[in-house]
């Protein structure tokens, strides 16, 4: 894991794991004995598979007990009698093994030791095995399975390399020194990873290991106690008693214990140890009650600094997205706000910093606490991070808390103070990253946020409602304009130019102005070089879609259509409550709404209903519906919206259905008002053509960071000095998560189910497949299920494999994941699909792809992909339909 411990000897492995490494964040090991493939995420997990498939438990006489020793078959390969292979993994892999014998005509002796039965039948084999014997350690096999390796018993433990201990001499042998240096420090990161990531309050912790020093000092009094007598009744010579009684005197656990047995003394080793940033507290002036006021601040260098000291952010900085093919979005690098900010345009590596600010409740926001504990917070994190490890909350950093009530009362401009003072040295000094010769600039790329936490730091109007003027920060629509006009072309943009003239006009006429051009004051942010809140505040997907459009116009739409008889509502309320979601669906299953007046759905969960409501309602639908369209439109919508590639020829096509979404919302529902997220998405074409796909901008990520000091609050149940209590222990959590270099990121690839197959035992169609793509292995390893970059992947989803002439999307079905097993390093070109080509059918009506078998099988691996997100299968009167997650980019036009 660390690349620095090499041994040959498996026990001092599992020791420095054990000691170094149990504790690290995002723990991800591959066993290695023998060539084993299996990952752990946990050191108990691992210690566990060790034990049973690489140790042996050999009985000695009863003075010495039962021994954990190396298994002396452990130098050798297990191998099949009845034919010539070997290396077989494990027991399991063996007995599926032998069962294919049987299968294939022949007769198979019980493996296991003692044991005489013949078995011709594979039921009858498998029953036995599971029945009568424990197949889970070597040890239990007749010695002809086995035939002996070069290399000798004790070298249990070879790393995938195959080096040698002459090569790298082993350091399992260190001082007691060493030892204890080790010791306390995965001591030390153990609790902290207790009481951070378990959300455990300060008191706690304190009981914890108050009652670990008891257990242990009893333990080690009784173990004292009987060791001596042991050697009193020995006669052993009274100085190796005095020997030993200092040894347990001089126990490595107590003392660590001590060092750590209060809160001052693991904060103090915390911070001396582990890169933790403490908050600092910036005091304002009293308010009119005669309160202190304060705000806590982290220094946003010193983060960038800790952040970037890691080598994965590193290398991602160092290493940017290439450059898109002509006329695709993929990020907003490829964006013209990109392009033409002055800083990203001339330096590669500058840091592209997102900001984010909200508002949130630690307490019920429907309690008599309402309101009094609301806090303002700003997260950052970097543009320049891979798109799929900056959803990863880890990366989201903390950068001021304030309580809500404090920020009314100073204001903006007072609260960024040190923030906007830090952004300015990144802008024009640059902040100096140990081993890197040169240094890195950097300043805002956009700050992300809903309409009113973007209203509210952009110095616009924070009312919506039909008494302001101009209710949009990109352009000077009003309110009463919007009702009918939904043409983006026919308003007057904001701009740099127009934005200072209102300011100025605000601050001659503060009441008329910011009637008349919805602003309230000049954003604190445009004091920054290369930022402008008029090109740098972004819409938010999430809400204007799915907590906008979709729950104030499916309401609408289910309860139209409901008058006209075309449903009841029993009929929405079962099939929702009886629909088969898929694997990947039922993660965001929308829940049973009480009426059709409201539908009180996450995020998450109005996107999967935006999806498959078409697909579910659609039998009761007349085709060509007025009303029913609308939906349909606005699923179209959401689908290239939300697509994480868009070609720049899609931008046109989105316009013209944005544009006809409007004029059929207003002829079907001319009673309803058009509300400002509606009229929002009309410069959605426009935006994505500046920051990219709008996924890279949203807020769902950041929401969920919300998640964690909501919960913290309500485990420590203390809200004195709240800002300073959450944001203390949240850089706790982040000293944590960045105490190794090598383990900041999830890993990108997950194993959860595999084994190892002969590849003549599998369908003969997808044989001739394998050997059609020069894959001639004996044997592969079979993935049941797998995740990679965060999507689960099994048998019997389906995949967007192409485009075909008549631009109709061509799905195939997965048959089975597999990864080769005789290449050297395993990679994307190890790891391949057999899928079989389906032919599809669009349904405009259900908006869905009517799939059927085509028998046609071929292997792909996942980069030769048209799109890498799996799709659910959903089986509607004897037809199967696949619904898109989103929009995906044709080949045939990328150029």
């Amino acid at each position: 894991m660390c690349g620095s411990f090499r041994s040959n000897f498996l026990d001092e492995y599992l020791k420095h794991i054990n000691n170094v490494h149990r504790a690290d964040p995002n723990f991800d090991l591959k066993c290695g004995v023998k060539g084993c493939q299996k990952v752990f995420k946990t050191f108990p997990a691992y210690k566990s598979h060790v034990y049973r498939y690489h140790y042996k438990n050999e009985n000695k006489s009863s003075n010495d007990g039962v021994g954990l020793q190396l298994s002396s078959n452990l130098g050798s390969i297990v191998g099949c009698m009845l034919c010539n292979k070997k290396n077989i993994e494990s027991v399991k892999d063996l007995t599926v093994h032998l069962t294919e014998h049987i299968r294939n005509g022949s007769s198979v002796d019980c493996p296991v030791k003692g044991c005489t039965y013949s078995y011709g039948v594979a039921s009858s084999f498998t029953s036995h095995i599971s029945r009568s014997h424990r197949l889970n350690n070597l040890h239990v096999l007749k010695d002809e399975y086995f035939s002996q390796h070069d290399s000798p018993t004790s070298n249990a433990y070879m790393d995938d390399n195959n080096d040698t201990q002459a090569d790298y001499p082993c350091t399992a042998v260190v001082s007691q020194g060493n030892f204890e240096h080790s010791f306390l420090a995965s001591f030390a990161l153990s609790l902290l990873k207790l009481q951070e990531m378990c959300y455990l309050p300060v008191s706690t912790m304190d009981t914890i290991l108050s009652e670990i020093t008891s257990i242990t000092e009893l333990s080690l009094d009784s173990l004292r106690h009987n060791l001596i007598n042991i050697l009193f009744q020995n006669d052993i010579d009274v100085n190796i008693l005095d020997q030993v009684k200092r040894i347990f005197e001089e126990n490595v656990l107590q003392r660590s214990v001590q060092s750590m047995k209060t809160d001052y003394l693991r904060n103090r080793h915390w911070k001396e140890q582990l890169r933790f940033i403490k908050p600092i507290r910036i005091s304002l002036e009293k308010n009119s009650f005669h309160q202190n006021q304060y705000f806590e601040y982290i220094p946003i260098l010193e983060s960038l600094k800790s952040l970037l000291s890691n080598v994965q952010v590193l290398h991602d900085v160092l290493n940017p997205l290439p450059s898109s093919r002509r006329g695709i979005l993929v990020d907003f690098n490829h964006g013209n706000h990109f392009k033409q900010n002055e800083l990203f345009s001339t330096c590669s590596h500058a840091l592209q910093v997102i900001l984010y600010f909200d508002e949130f409740e630690v307490v019920n926001p429907l309690g008599s606490k309402r309101g009094i504990h609301k806090i303002a917070a700003i997260y950052f994190n970097l543009a320049n991070i891979h798109p799929w490890h900056r959803s990863e909350l880890k990366t989201i950093q903390l950068c001021l808390l304030c309580p809500n009530k404090v920020l009314k009362n100073v204001g903006f401009g007072k609260v960024l103070e040190p923030l906007i003072y830090d952004l300015k040295i990144l802008e024009n000094e640059g902040i100096i990253i140990p081993n890197l010769t040169e240094k890195l600039y950097g300043t805002v790329a956009f700050v992300s946020g809903d309409n009113l936490g973007s209203h509210q730091i952009g110095g616009f109007t924070e009312s919506f409602g039909s008494n302001v003027h101009k209710i949009c920060r990109f352009c000077m629509a009003s309110p009463e304009q919007i009702q009918t006009n939904h043409d983006p072309n026919q308003f007057e943009l904001r701009d740099e130019n127009n934005y200072k003239d209102h300011v100025e006009q605000v601050a001659c006429q503060p009441i008329s102005a910011n009637f008349m051009h919805g602003i309230k004051c000049d954003s604190p942010l445009n004091n920054l070089k290369y930022f402008h809140v008029t090109r740098g505040l972004p819409p938010d997907c999430m809400h204007d879609i799915l907590e906008g459009c979709c729950r104030y116009e499916i309401p609408l739409i289910l309860q139209k259509l409901e008058k006209g008889k075309h449903f009841s509502k029993n009929d929405v309320m079962r099939t929702l409550q009886t629909w088969k979601y898929g694997e990947n669906d039922i993660l965001t299953k929308p829940p049973v709404p009480k009426s059709l007046t409201s539908i009180p759905a996450s995020a998450s969960q109005m996107w999967t209903l935006l999806r498959l409501l078409p697909l579910m309602l659609g039998k009761y639908i007349p085709r060509g519906h007025r009303t029913f369209e609308i939906l349909l439109i606005l699923k179209d919508i959401s689908e290239i919206v939300f697509a994480p590639k868009i070609n720049v020829n899609q931008l046109a096509y989105l316009q013209s259905l944005i544009s006809d979404h409007a004029d059929l919302f207003i002829e079907e529902f001319p009673e309803q008002r058009v509300i400002p997220k509606q009229h929002y998405l009309s410069h959605y074409p426009l935006h994505i053509l500046n920051f990219g796909p709008l996924r890279s901008t949203w807020c769902m990520r950041f929401e969920a960071k919300h998640n964690y000091f909501k919960i913290l609050s309500h485990r420590i149940g203390n809200y004195t000095n709240i800002c300073h209590t959450l944001s203390t222990r949240h850089q706790r959590m982040q000293a944590y998560l960045t105490a190794t270099n090598h383990t900041f990121f999830k890993s990108e690839e997950e194993i959860l189910s595999s084994s190892v197959v002969l590849v003549k035992t599998l369908r003969h169609e997808i044989q001739e497949a394998l050997i059609e793509h020069d894959i001639n292995d004996l044997e592969i390893t079979q993935i049941s299920k797998m995740i990679k970059s965060g999507v689960v992947y099994k048998a019997g989803m389906y995949m967007i494999t192409n485009y075909s002439a008549d631009n109709d999307v061509e799905f195939s079905q997965i048959l089975g994941v597999y990864r080769r097993q005789k290449l050297e390093s395993a990679s994307n070109a190890d790891l391949f699909f057999v899928l079989e080509r389906q032919k599809s059918v669009y349904d405009e009506h259900l908006r869905a792809y009517e799939v059927m078998n085509t028998g046609n099988i071929n292997v792909c691996i996942i980069c030769d992909l048209l799109d890498s997100y799996p799709l659910d299968e959903y089986v509607q009167v004897e037809s199967k339909y696949v619904c898109l997650k989103h929009s995906v980019i044709n080949v045939s036009v990328q150029d």
